[in-house]
């Protein structure tokens, strides 16, 4: 079991990482610099594809980092030699690999979102309680300076009472980036539920800096009461690829996620927050901006939460202190059922007609799918608190459809079908 009560002065935390490529390549970094900092020990690496990340394996065998092509033969391996695992591989491997993890007695740093359904998600949260270990998950602008400034002057009152907040953003993404793996825009693989998309995954991160601007304390997350939500695919995907959603929270704010992965360019993510004395803008590049009404602004410049969070998590294990943790397991729960949900309310991805999409470099791995109109439609629906079929200039493809209320909601699908083209 992990020490408790703390560590000695020169103990290390011995951690190890499950996934070295991908998201996984990068946290690695994260952890090495935190070693050369005297915060930890990555003393082992698990991956099943070390035969075609050479390079990475390499590299990590000169820094005396023992290589397993098995995550549980690993896990099994750390028990009682190692006090927390990185989990960075595919959205339908979490549950799984978090639940033996937490058996083993390790705590757990895991990639975003925790999974893709809440029952998972209760899963996982229950196995992490019983095992008395700590769980992390990655979503990294929790650990931001200005988001972190946002959300204390809405709990404070600064702006007034909280009347909607939005974010929007427009991503491209290519061929290669959904031939990378096997379940990148898929709804479903064999191991399970994955509903990958940009409000599911690379943009997972908005959604839940809208619950952390909205939540009314410092600390927190705003939790969803209800959600409508339209859910389109332009591109050959089975999942979505562009996603317009409306979370009322339980404390009767309006929430609005407005992304897609076809647009023209590449921008955002933007968030606008908005209370009855005030506003405030934040974006990853620029930091918080807030406008108070008695006339006075406050700024706080942009940072870069990657590093932060990573030796948070170290921190957290070294106090044994589960408050230190920015977003743990139920409350990355809240943002789980804002995607079940979203699927429940659009109750299937929609496909937006070739008609009204056009495919660029069409035969390479840069081959990318973009929307007529997509980026301004975005822009649009985030200044004006609209899904897309609300707009009065509707684009043609846009489709109308009803709330779901999350009160007592404990499985995924209820609503949801799967397209005629994935069944």
């Amino acid at each position: 079991m992990p020490r408790r009560g703390g560590f000695r002065n020169g103990d290390m935390i011995r951690v190890a990482i499950i996934g070295i490529g991908g998201y996984g390549r990068n946290l690695t970094k994260l952890l090495l610099a935190a070693e050369d900092k005297g915060l930890c020990r990555l003393v082992a690496a698990a991956d099943g594809r070390l035969g075609e990340l050479a390079a990475e394996a390499d590299r990590l065998r000169q820094r005396g980092v023992k290589l397993h092509s098995g995550a549980m033969e690993m896990l099994d391996e750390l028990r009682g030699r190692c006090e927390a695992v990185y989990v960075a591989v595919g959205i339908a491997s979490h549950r799984e690999l978090t639940c033996a993890a937490a058996g083993r007695g390790l705590h757990v740093h895991l990639e975003k979102p925790p999974a893709a359904t809440v029952q998972e998600v209760d899963a996982m949260i229950e196995a992490v309680d019983r095992a008395g270990v700590l769980c992390l998950v990655s979503f990294q602008f929790t650990w931001c300076r200005p988001l972190r400034l946002i959300q204390k002057r809405v709990a404070a009152g600064r702006l007034g009472r909280l009347q909607s907040a939005a974010c929007f953003a427009g991503w491209s993404r290519t061929a290669d980036y959904y031939g990378r793996n096997g379940w990148a825009g898929k709804l479903r693989t064999d191991q399970g539920w994955v509903l990958d998309g940009p409000a599911t995954n690379a943009m997972a991160h908005h959604i839940m800096a809208l619950l952390q601007a909205a939540a009314g304390r410092v600390g927190g997350f705003a939790r969803p009461a209800a959600v409508r939500a339209e859910l389109y695919a332009a591109g050959p995907i089975e999942s979505h690829d562009t996603a317009a959603i409306h979370i009322r929270t339980d404390g009767g704010a309006d929430l609005h996620f407005l992304g897609s992965h076809c647009p023209q360019g590449y921008f955002g993510p933007i968030l606008e927050v908005r209370g009855d004395s005030g506003r405030a803008t934040w974006t990853p590049e620029h930091g918080a901006v807030l406008h108070f009404a008695d006339g006075t602004e406050e700024r706080c410049p942009a940072d870069d939460p990657h590093q932060a969070m990573v030796e948070g998590f170290l921190g957290a294990i070294e106090r044994n202190d589960r408050s230190a943790l920015a977003c743990t397991l139920a409350d990355g729960r809240n943002m789980v059922a804002v995607i079940d949900a979203a699927h429940e309310s659009s109750g299937t991805i929609y496909r937006i007609p070739p008609s009204h999409a056009c495919r660029l470099e069409e035969g390479t791995d840069k081959a990318r799918t973009v929307v007529e109109g997509m980026d301004e439609l975005l822009r649009r629906c985030a200044e004006g608190g609209r899904l897309f079929s609300d707009l009065a200039d509707r684009p043609p493809w846009a489709v109308a459809t009803a709330p779901f209320d999350l009160a007592g909601y404990r499985s995924f699908p209820s609503r949801f079908r799967m397209p005629p083209t994935a069944s």
